[in-house]
């Protein structure tokens, strides 16, 4: 028997307790099963649970009847997501129509057959689960098969850090936000037919957002006072600088991951009045995409410390962006804000960005990195190199544990595949492991022999070999930043 992770969920609405236990004796125990008594508690569960296989729907309810609950389906475009079933004593025919009009894929007649009732769901499931198998080769060739974007939001969270001394948590912020904000505004409006993959996009193109900063000088990134007019002149370039690296990348250009991101580098400073950059668009002429970006990223602008201001209480912040005082922007934007303000808020704090695999960056974000992509900005390129060389490095590697040693903040993180977990030590001192002196002393002579053409020395200790990789900025001056390195046991 299949565990109960393993198998699919059905889920029951029908408001007699007789109906929903029989359905579940015939279907028998390789289901998952939630129940619903009318059709509000139905609703109300596909908000919160969008792993539901199939829905067993009544037609005769309290509260809300099944009609009902397929016209919001339909309204919301969740009817394309959940399969459903109806399952009734109504024999009009102008009943069964409804029914198959507004979406249903089988209307079964009481009193039904429990063979009858067992093949149709048999047949339902498995004709979704292989359109869900074609929907996922897809999915998985638009995210470079990686689980949730999470390395992708990792890696450019780095890449921009790099440039800009904004939280670190930015681009998880404005993916969360972008993710509410749209989920909210199909809920109130059918002038923007998205389907939760749809969502999902966006939300994962998202954070390509600001990947033009990193053509764009430190000093008028961080500067820490208002930007003359030359110098945000400079500052708006980012916008086009990444919408062109998003072009460059090796991708076919309607790949829609591709296209999503391409209009929101471009577009997300755009106002709905015209009076935003770079083109001026106004209006609905600006794509979802970008407009729901461009809320997110000031509310979480608003509500965070950056180098020229403190951070706004989020009351205050939704207050300001209502008021007009952050631009204009789409007035069912400005609803959903108000509506989901606090529980976007409270969502920064609680969701952490736990991606592991550091060492697999590379598949999303190669080509962003590629130097023919970026602009022709020295000290720019040069991080980017680095983060390349580390990138190379830990994707090469087939060792179970892996480290990466920041000199200059003294901060040791170890990466141990196997058990699928990172840890991180304030500083490296190397009295605090199990090495004598002449250990120590050799590891020290090793790395002060190291340089940027030599930069590579393998030593054993005890029953492991460990492979040492020193970094140099290259910089100013090159300079020795910090090692990474591979942990293996001696055959």
């Amino acid at each position: 028997m299949k565990s109960l992770e393993e198998r699919q969920k059905i889920l029951i609405v029908d408001d007699s307790k007789f109906n929903q236990e029989l359905l579940m004796e015939i279907l028998g125990e390789n289901y998952q099963y939630i129940v619903a008594n009318d059709g509000l508690e139905a609703i109300s569960i596909l908000q919160k649970d969008w792993t539901i296989d199939l829905m067993l729907l009544d037609i005769n309810m309290p509260k809300m009847n099944g009609f009902e609950v397929l016209e919001y389906m339909n309204k919301y475009q969740w009817i394309n997501e959940f399969p459903v079933i109806v399952i009734s004593a109504e024999e009009e025919t102008s009943i069964i129509e409804k029914a198959y009009n507004l979406g249903v894929v089988e209307y079964i007649q009481r009193p039904f057959d429990a063979f009858i009732i067992k093949r149709r769901v048999m047949n339902t499931l498995v004709l979704y689960a292989n359109q869900k198998r074609l929907t996922n080769v897809v999915v998985n060739q638009v995210y470079e098969k990686e689980e949730n974007n999470k390395i992708m939001i990792g890696i450019l969270s780095n890449v921009v850090g790099t440039y800009n001394k904004e939280s670190k948590e930015h681009i998880l912020h404005i993916r969360i936000a972008t993710q509410m904000l749209l989920r909210r505004l199909v809920e109130k409006t059918d002038v923007y037919p998205l389907t939760e993959s749809d969502i999902t996009l966006i939300a994962t193109a998202s954070s390509l957002h600001d990947i033009g900063k990193v053509g764009i000088s430190k000093d008028i990134l961080n500067k820490p006072a208002k930007l003359t007019d030359e110098e945000y002149e400079i500052m708006k370039t980012h916008t086009l600088l990444g919408a062109k690296m998003i072009r460059s990348m090796e991708y076919p250009n309607d790949n829609p991951l591709v296209q999503k991101a391409y209009e929101i580098c471009r577009w997300h400073h755009e106002r709905f009045d015209g009076k935003g950059y770079p083109d001026g668009l106004v209006g609905n002429d600006i794509p979802i995409s970008a407009q729901v970006v461009s809320v997110a990223d000031v509310f979480d602008a608003l509500t965070s410390t950056r180098v020229y201001k403190k951070a706004y209480d989020y009351r205050t912040a939704i207050q300001m962006i209502l008021d007009g005082k952050c631009g204009c922007f789409n007035p069912l934007l400005l609803e959903c804000l108000k509506e989901m303000g606090t529980d976007i808020y409270v969502a920064f704090k609680t969701q952490k960005d736990d991606y592991k695999d550091y060492h697999e960056a590379k598949k999303l974000s190669g080509e962003i990195l590629k130097s023919e992509t970026l602009p022709y900005n020295d000290h720019s390129q040069r991080i980017i190199d680095f983060l390349q060389e580390k990138m190379d490095f830990f994707e090469l590697s087939q060792s179970k544990v892996l480290f990466d040693y920041n000199s200059l903040i003294g901060e040791l993180t170890i990466i141990d595949r196997e058990k699928n977990k990172k840890y991180k030590k304030s500083t490296l001192e190397f009295e605090s492991f199990d090495v004598n002196e002449k250990v120590i002393e050799k590891v020290k002579k090793h790395l002060n022999e190291t340089s940027v053409e030599n930069k590579d020395f393998t030593l054993q200790f005890k029953e492991l070999n460990i492979k040492f990789h020193t970094l140099w900025s290259g910089l100013d001056t090159d300079q020795y930043i910090g090692v990474i390195g591979q942990i293996d046991r001696r055959r």
